[in-house]
């Protein structure tokens, strides 16, 4: 379970491969050897071999680690912290009504925190009248900021944007936060009202969008009798699992990763457990 970076192991395969005739990574063969950029034998007569392998070495680190706390915040121990957000809306509130198809809904299958909100929109039987949804397509290549763009074949019904982070720009202008899904938009004010999936959950479990009460879905996902469960349970299935595997995969320290996997375990067991006795 430990994920361990050891430099010396890779510079030994490399410097093995290229001594061995058998197991050169040169292209050419013979005498026409592929040397690089030929750092190592020209500045090593200035420079000791030690300091240009540990300088590569740590620049390497040091720009890992820069990328990665852009794609996921850290605090000072290597451990991923997930950042809040300021769109707080509720559907049904006086800024917010809820209205037939005034919403609009954008998800991407890649991401498990998306799955829930088209979860309760497939239970909830809503249609694409009552509520628009919107497939995005992963493509970090081609995103400005993120991964998330819009396909040819789910184009954005708002704006046009080409991706996430220019429809975030056109609802939220200077908007410096994550372009994350799903994300929760009133069409009418052309307005972010969440990208919290957990809140859009709740909101999705409680409007009707203009229908005359609860008819047509599969009845209450969160009924009072059941609430102080349901929030325990997704109290530390979110800390140990969902949100577990997060800190596993972005944790730039062993340390934090360690934590992290311990975690991940302990909620596992705590799952396995529960579902020996029951279906759910």
């Amino acid at each position: 379970m430990r994920r361990i970076y050891c430099y010396r192991h890779v510079a030994f395969v490399l410097l093995s491969c290229s001594c061995h005739p058998a197991l050169s990574l040169s292209p050419f063969g013979g005498n026409n050897l592929d040397k690089g950029f030929n750092i190592l034998e020209t500045a090593s007569k200035l420079i000791p071999q030690g300091q240009i392998v540990n300088t590569a070495k740590e620049s390497w680190k040091f720009a890992w680690r820069r990328m990665m706390a852009e794609l996921a915040p850290q605090d000072k121990n290597g451990s991923y912290s997930r950042p809040s957000y300021t769109f707080e809306g509720r559907i049904g509130d006086k800024t917010f009504p809820d209205e037939h198809g005034r919403y609009h809904l954008f998800v991407g299958n890649p991401c498990p925190w998306c799955h829930r909100a088209r979860l309760v929109v497939s239970i909830r039987k809503f249609t694409g009248q009552e509520i628009g949804v919107t497939q995005l397509v992963d493509d970090p290549v081609k995103a400005s900021r993120g991964g998330w763009i819009f396909g040819p074949s789910s184009p954005d019904p708002i704006s046009r944007s080409k991706d996430l982070r220019e429809l975030y720009e056109f609802l939220s202008p200077n908007y410096e936060g994550r372009c994350t899904a799903p994300l929760l938009v009133d069409r009418k004010k052309n307005k972010i009202v969440s990208n919290e999936s957990a809140d859009i959950v709740r909101m999705l479990e409680l409007a009707n969008f203009g229908r005359d009460g609860n008819g047509g879905d599969n009845g209450p996902l969160y009924p009072p009798e059941l609430a102080s469960v349901i929030d325990e349970t997704n109290s530390w299935i979110y800390e140990k699992l969902n949100n577990g595997v997060y800190r596993c995969g972005f944790a730039t320290q062993q340390g934090a990763y360690d934590r992290a996997s311990s975690d991940v375990r302990e909620g596992l067991h705590r799952a396995n457990k529960i579902l020996s006795r029951q279906s759910f």
